[in-house]
C-alpha cells in the first residue's frame, strides 16, 4: 500500500460490545433507542438557580418525581413527585400531568412549567401551582419571556402577545400571501437562526423578523390527502434567483408602535445574530452581504431605528458564517463575546461594545463547538471545543481578565458541562465509545466528587461486531477521521461486502470519539446481515477548523469524492474486504455525495442508495447553496463540474434513489431531473417515493424506509 494511504494510526479506538446473542430488529435498530433499547439518562438534570444544589427527574424511594441533590454533601431529597404536583394541579382546577413536565427554575423555590397550550408556576414554599399564561391551540412560534410571564407566539402570518390569560394583543395585520412576522423559517434558518422572536430584557419591546417572500419564486409541491390532489406552493429561492427580503421589527409595549431598523440596501442581504443590549439601549445585528464574504456588525437604536455605530467588519475570500448571537457577560451592557472564525478556527473573542477588541480568548487551535455561559462573578466563561482532530469535546474556563485558560475535562471522548454559577461544581455528561452514558460531579478544577449515573449498555445482550476508529491520510496530508464496523464473528480470513455510509458536507461532521445511537443502529444491524460499514469525514465538513472547510469552495462534490476514495483505496488493501462488491448510501448532501461516487467513480461502487439527493445545485436554495457554490451566474464552471447530470452516461451497478414526494429542502425536481436524463441514456434508475413525507422519514415511515435500504443492499449487493 502506497505511503500516502498509511494509517496514521491504525485501529487508533478499538470497541467489542459485550457479546450476546440476540440480533436487531429493524424497528429496534431505528427506534430502539427511544423506545425498548432507551440509553438510561438522568432527566432534566440542572443546577437549581444560583444554588449550589441540582435536579433531575427520577425515582427515589419508590417515588417518581424532581431530585434535588447537594453538591457540597450528595445528599439526596425528593423535593417535589408527580403525585403531589398533580395534587397542586388538582387543586387549581386544572388538568394533571401524566409526566413530570420540563421545568425552568425562576429561583431557588419556584419554576415554571408548560402543558399544552397553558403555562404555570409552582411554588415551592406554599406549595401551590398557579395558571400564569394561556396561549390558543393555532400559536406556533412561541417565546415565553425568560423572566416575565408574557408569551410571544405567530399564528398564520402575524405575531401575538399574551401578556396573561385571556389578555392578547395583536401586533401585526398583513394578509398577503409571502409575508411572514415573527416566524423562526428566516433565511431558511441559515446563520444559527432558530427564531423570529425576541425579547427584551424588561420585556417592554418584543423584536421580530418580518420576511417578506412576495417576490420569490413559488414552487408547487402536490397534496394527496385530496380528491383531486392539489397544489400547495412554497416560497423557494433557487440560487441566483430572486431571494427574500428580511426587515427586523421593534414593538414597544407601551406605545402599541412598531420601530423598523433602517438597515439599508440592498434589501436583500442576510440579518443574523439579532440581539438586545442587556439596558435595552441598542439592538445589535450581524449584516451579511448575499455574497456571503463580508459582515459588519452594526449597533441600532430601537426607538427609531437608525445606525448608531458599525462595530467591525470581516471579510473572507471565501465565506463569513455568523452563527451566534452577541453573548453579553451576565449583565454589563459594556462588554460581550463574539464567535469568529477570521483566524482560522472557530474562537472566542471578547469585545467592548464600542467595537474595540479587548482580548482573543481561545487559541486557534481547535473549533469552539459550544458556549456555556459565565460565573456569577463575570470572571470565567466556559465552552465546549473539539480536541483530538475533532473526535473528542472537552470542557474549558478562560479568564475574562487574563485570556488564561483552564482545561476541565480530560478523558477522550464527548464532554457536556453543566457549571455551577458560583464555578465551585460541575455536571459532566461523558459517552465514548464504550461509554454510552456516564454522568458525574467534578469540583471546580475537573476532579470527580462523585459518578451519580454510568448507565448499562442497552445492546450487551444482543450480538453486535468490532467498531474501530481510524485515521487515514488524505492527498493533501490531511487526517481523515474514518470508522469501520465489523460483523459479529467477523473471520478475517473471509472477504466481506462493504457498504459505504457518507454525509461529507458542511456541517457535516459524522464521527466523534461516542456511543452510536439512535438510528445509526442500523449499522449494527446490516453488519449481522454480514457486510462490513465504513464512514469517512472528508473535507468540507466540520469542526476541523476553517481552512478544512472551506477548500471545497465553487466545486462541491469533487474534494470530497477525492477523499472518500482514500477510504475506498484503504478498504480494498484490505484483504478481508472484497472490493468487487463495494455499495454506498446517503441522504440529502449525502444522497448527492452517493451518485457522485457511483458516476465520478464508474466501476467502483456495485450498488447505491441515494436519499433526499441534490444533483444540481442551481436547483438548491440561496442561502446554503451560494454560501458554498457562489451564484450560477459567477461560477458557470463550478456549476456544471458538480452537475450529476453530466455524469449519468457513467453509471453503472444498481442505484435507488428515494425521494419525499412534499420535500421543501431538495425539491422533488431535482431527482425527476435524474431520471428524466437517465431514459434518455438509456441508463436504468430504481425509484422510490414516501407520499406526503418532506426530507426525512420519521416513526414507522423510517423504520419502513431503512427496511428498504436494506433489502436493496441484500438483494443487490
Amino acid at each position: 500500500m502506497s505511503k500516502r494511504f498509511s494509517i496514521l494510526f491504525s485501529l487508533l479506538f478499538a470497541f467489542t460490545l459485550l457479546a450476546g446473542e440476540k440480533t436487531l430488529t429493524i424497528k429496534e435498530a431505528i427506534l430502539g433507542n427511544y423506545q425498548n433499547l432507551k440509553v438510561e439518562n438522568l432527566e432534566q438534570l440542572q443546577w437549581i438557580y444560583d444554588t449550589e444544589n441540582f435536579c433531575y427527574v427520577d425515582s427515589l424511594n419508590q417515588q417518581y418525581g424532581l431530585i434535588k441533590v447537594s453538591a457540597r454533601t450528595q445528599q439526596r431529597l425528593m423535593l417535589l413527585t408527580l403525585d403531589s404536583l398533580n395534587a397542586l394541579m388538582n387543586r387549581a382546577n386544572q388538568t394533571p400531568l401524566k409526566k413530570f413536565p420540563r421545568i425552568a427554575w425562576q429561583n431557588a423555590q419556584r419554576f415554571r412549567f408548560r402543558s399544552g397550550q397553558k403555562f404555570f408556576v409552582c411554588d415551592l414554599t406554599e406549595p401551590a401551582v398557579q395558571l400564569i399564561n394561556e396561549i390558543p391551540e393555532q400559536a406556533q412560534n412561541v417565546e415565553l419571556h425568560p423572566k416575565l410571564n408574557y408569551v410571544a407566539y405567530t399564528i398564520g402570518q402575524n405575531l401575538y402577545v399574551s401578556l396573561k390569560a385571556g389578555q392578547t394583543i395583536q401586533i401585526t395585520f398583513d394578509t398577503e400571501d409571502g409575508i411572514l412576522n415573527g416566524d423562526s423559517y428566516v433565511h431558511r434558518q441559515e446563520f444559527g437562526i432558530r427564531k423570529g422572536i425576541f425579547w427584551s430584557p424588561s420585556g417592554k419591546h418584543l423584536a421580530f423578523y418580518r420576511v417578506d417572500q412576495r417576490m420569490v419564486t413559488q414552487y408547487p409541491l402536490v397534496d394527496i390527502d385530496s380528491r383531486p390532489a392539489k397544489l400547495r406552493y412554497i416560497r423557494y429561492p433557487f440560487t441566483g434567483m430572486t431571494s427574500e427580503q428580511v426587515s427586523v421589527g421593534v414593538y414597544h409595549l407601551q406605545t402599541g408602535s412598531i420601530t423598523y431598523l433602517q438597515t439599508g440596501e440592498p434589501q436583500d442581504h442576510y440579518k443574523c445574530s439579532v440581539t438586545w443590549s442587556p439596558d435595552e439601549q441598542f439592538i445589535y445585528v450581524a449584516q451579511l452581504n448575499r455574497d456571503q464574504n463580508h459582515l459588519r456588525l452594526v449597533k441600532y437604536d430601537p426607538q427609531n431605528g437608525l445606525a448608531q455605530q458599525t462595530l467591525f467588519e470581516e471579510s473572507d475570500d471565501q465565506w463569513v458564517e455568523p452563527e451566534h448571537g452577541l453573548l453579553f457577560v451576565n449583565d454589563d451592557p459594556n462588554r460581550f463575546i463574539w464567535f469568529s472564525k477570521r483566524n482560522g478556527y472557530n474562537d472566542l473573542y471578547l469585545y467592548r461594545s464600542d467595537g474595540k477588541l479587548l482580548r482573543k480568548l481561545t487559541p486557534s487551535q481547535w473549533d469552539v463547538t459550544r458556549f456555556l455561559g459565565f460565573d456569577a462573578a463575570g470572571k470565567n466563561a466556559f465552552f465546549l471545543a473539539s480536541a483530538n482532530n475533532g473526535l473528542d469535546r472537552q470542557a474549558f474556563k478562560v479568564s475574562l481578565k487574563s485570556g488564561r485558560l483552564t482545561q476541565l475535562t480530560h478523558s477522550s471522548g464527548v464532554h457536556v458541562v453543566q457549571f455551577q454559577k458560583q464555578g465551585k461544581f460541575l455536571l459532566d455528561r461523558f459517552t465514548n465509545l464504550s461509554t454510552p452514558n456516564r454522568i458525574a460531579l467534578l469540583d471546580a478544577s475537573g476532579r470527580e466528587v462523585q459518578v451519580l449515573l454510568n448507565a448499562a449498555n442497552p445492546l450487551q445482550e444482543y450480538k453486535i461486531g468490532d467498531l474501530k476508529l481510524l485515521q487515514l491520510q488524505s492527498e493533501a496530508g490531511d487526517v481523515l477521521n474514518a470508522r469501520i464496523i465489523f460483523p459479529p464473528d467477523f473471520d478475517p480470513a473471509k472477504k466481506y461486502p462493504v457498504i459505504v455510509y457518507v454525509y461529507g458536507g458542511p456541517h457535516g461532521q459524522m464521527l466523534t470519539n461516542s456511543f452510536l445511537r439512535g438510528w445509526r443502529w442500523w449499522f449494527y444491524y446490516m453488519a449481522q446481515k454480514g457486510f462490513i460499514l465504513f464512514t469517512l469525514d472528508n473535507r468540507g465538513t466540520n469542526n476541523r477548523g476553517l481552512e478544512f472547510e472551506q477548500v471545497i469552495h465553487r466545486r462541491l462534490g469533487t474534494i470530497e469524492v477525492q477523499d472518500q476514495m482514500v477510504g475506498i483505496r484503504y478498504l480494498k488493501s484490505q484483504p478481508f474486504v472484497d472490493s468487487t462488491r463495494i455499495g454506498v448510501h446517503g441522504w440529502s448532501y449525502g444522497g448527492f455525495m452517493t451518485i457522485s461516487l457511483m458516476t465520478r467513480q464508474p466501476g467502483v461502487f456495485k450498488v447505491g442508495v441515494a436519499g433526499g439527493p441534490v444533483i444540481d445545485w442551481r436547483y438548491y436554495e440561496v442561502m446554503y447553496g451560494e454560501r458554498y457554490m457562489d451564484t450560477p451566474q459567477s461560477n458557470p464552471e463550478g456549476y456544471e463540474t458538480s452537475s450529476l447530470l453530466n455524469y449519468v452516461q457513467n453509471l453503472e451497478g444498481r442505484l435507488l434513489i428515494i425521494h419525499g414526494t412534499v420535500d421543501p429542502v431538495v425539491v422533488l425536481q431535482n431527482s425527476w431531473l435524474y431520471l428524466r436524463k437517465a431514459i434518455d441514456l438509456q441508463k436504468q434508475v430504481d425509484y422510490f417515493v414516501y407520499p406526503g413525507d418532506e426530507h426525512n422519514m420519521r416513526g414507522q415511515d423510517r423504520v419502513h424506509l431503512y427496511q428498504k435500504i436494506s433489502d436493496y443492499f441484500l438483494e443487490h449487493l
